[in-house]
Order: structure tokens, then C-alpha cells, then sequence
């Protein structure tokens, strides 16, 4: 199955950073080139995990008699490895990046939480926390992977380190939430606070649908993320595609916060109200801060 959507590309790769960069004289993203050591470690996992995405295939195969069984097997494994969300469904090209070749029929999403209670501790310990779970989902993958080849059905790890896959379609498609006005998908007990590891495969499993609780009502109505974006890059306006709301990132007004200086810019799903559900005190603990501090000022 070949791919339509674009990736967002990152780094210099992305025309549109490397022209900032570019006009400020550098020739490489500062956020990029500041990162922490264990940034650098978590991401030197995920491309270790890369080599391992794929792998022999048991010729004694499982039948599937089951599908129900055999997905409730799979989601049982998954969250034996750690997953706190798992969802499946059937891939389909929207889902694969443009002109990429997957050669499966489903795709199975695993999703781990982040520990939000680091956004008390500043910029940097909210990266790490954020690519110390980038990391953990590409051993989670990398294991599931493994794990349906052994029942004797090809399977491809996608994570951080080596994807094909994307996000946000899958996500939807899953039922894990609906698309926030930060741009990103925001589930009920988890908010945005979640990094994603993929598998596909042709395992034949049950599909997930797509669910709706009201996220997209409340954004309409809610500016919290606007109030505290320092380079109002968050539209008060959304667009439609494919009959799904949507609010477009200006990128050019988020960059020179989130990837022209030193300091990680996480604000707008930092914010978001929908973490209340599971961090109340910390939440307010945070946003009393954010108060005093003006709220659009950049830094934690």
C-alpha cells in the first residue's frame, strides 16, 4: 500500500525552519543543537530500535479462528509491555507518509503516558520526559512487533526511529480522542500527555472506530492554550478536511519559540484543560504559575 500524506518534515529538512535558521545566520536548529544528554540518549535508543523493526518470520503459523480472541491476545501483550492505550485498525493510505510502501493491511497503535507532573520542573525535564517515552514506545513496538512475527505473520515496528506511519489519522481512527486546537489529539483520561509506537501487520484482528466526547465543542470554546502561546501561532479560526474540524498551526510564529531557542516549548498542550482530569492539584499548581509569570512568556 502506497502512502498519500505529506510528513512534516523535521530539522533543516522542514523549508520552513531552515529558512529561519538560515536568516539568522546558523546553519543548524538551536533548540536541536542544545538538547540535553539524555535527550540525546533517548534518541539514540529509538534509532538503535530501527535495525530491529523487522525480522524472520515463524513459518508455523497461528491460525486465527478467533479475531475477537486474537485482538484482546494482542492488547493483552501490549499492555504487558507497558501500553496504557491500545487501538487497531485497518491501514489505509492517508494513513502512510506520501509515496512510502507498507506492505500490510492493519495497523495496531500503543500508545505510553508521560508523567505531566515534570512540567513543575522546568523546560528541559519536560523534553526528557517527553523523549525518555519516545524511547520506551520504540522497545514497546520493537517487542510487538517481534511478538506477531513469532505467531507467524510479518509485522514492522514504527516509531521514532524508523516510521512510515501517521499519528494523528491512526489515532483518530482508533478512537483515542479528538484533535484539539493545539493541533494535536486529546484523550479523555490522558489529555495530549502520550507518545506513540505502531505495528503493522496482516494478523487479522478487530477493528476500533472512532469515538467523539466533546473535545472539539470545548476547544471552540476555550482559549486557554491561545492565552499562553507566546508566538500566537493557535488560530481562533478552524478549517475542515474530510468533514473533521481543524485549527492550523502558523509555524512561522510558533518556531522562534519552540525550535529557535535553547529551551523546549511545550505550553499549549501543558495547558490544555483537559489534564485536569488526572492532575488536578499539579495542573493548577502549574497555571498559577503561568499567571504570574504573564502567561505568554516562554519559559517554565
Amino acid at each position: 500500500m502506497r502512502g498519500t500524506t505529506p510528513r512534516r518534515m523535521q530539522g533543516m529538512a522542514d523549508p520552513v525552519l531552515a529558512s529561519m535558521v538560515h536568516s539568522m545566520g546558523r546553519d543548524q536548529v538551536p533548540h536541536y543543537a542544545s538538547r540535553t544528554e539524555k535527550v540525546v540518549a533517548y534518541t539514540d535508543r529509538c534509532v538503535a530500535n530501527a535495525g530491529l523493526r523487522d525480522g524472520p518470520v515463524n513459518p508455523q503459523r497461528v491460525e486465527v479462528t478467533d479475531r475477537s480472541a486474537m485482538t484482546a491476545r494482542i492488547k493483552a501483550k501490549a499492555r504487558e509491555l507497558g501500553a496504557d492505550l491500545v487501538g487497531i485498525c485497518r491501514l489505509s493510505p492517508s494513513m502512510i507518509d506520501l509515496g512510502k510502501e507498507v506492505p500490510h493491511e492493519y495497523v495496531i497503535a500503543a500508545c505510553v503516558s508521560e508523567d505531566y507532573h515534570k512540567v513543575l520542573d522546568g523546560a528541559d525535564a519536560v523534553e526528557e520526559e517527553a523523549m525518555r517515552v519516545y524511547a520506551v514506545v520504540s522497545d514497546l513496538s520493537t517487542d510487538l512487533a517481534a511478538y506477531v512475527r513469532d505467531l507467524g505473520y510479518p509485522a514492522w515496528a514504527h516509531h521514532n526511529g524508523v516510521r512510515e506511519v501517521q499519528a494523528i489519522p491512526v489515532f483518530y481512527q482508533v478512537g483515542f480522542g479528538e484533535l484539539g486546537r493545539h493541533g494535536s489529539l486529546i484523550n479523555e483520561k490522558y489529555g495530549a500527555d502520550f507518545r506513540p509506537g505502531f505495528v503493522t501487520t496482516d494478523l487479522p484482528l478487530d477493528e476500533d472506530q472512532p469515538r467523539e466526547f466533546g473535545v472539539q465543542d470545548f476547544c471552540t470554546n476555550c482559549n486557554v492554550c491561545m492565552q499562553n502561546c507566546p508566538g500566537d501561532a493557535i488560530p481562533k479560526d478552524h478549517v475542515m478536511t474530510d468533514g473533521i474540524k481543524r485549527w492550523l498551526i502558523d509555524l512561522e510564529k510558533c518556531y522562534p519559540y519552540s525550535r529557535l531557542r535553547d529551551e523546549y516549548c511545550h505550553l499549549c498542550v501543558d495547558v490544555c484543560p483537559y489534564n485536569v482530569r488526572s492532575h488536578r492539584t499539579t495542573f493548577k499548581t502549574f497555571m498559577k504559575e503561568r499567571k504570574r509569570m504573564g502567561y505568554k512568556t516562554p519559559t517554565y
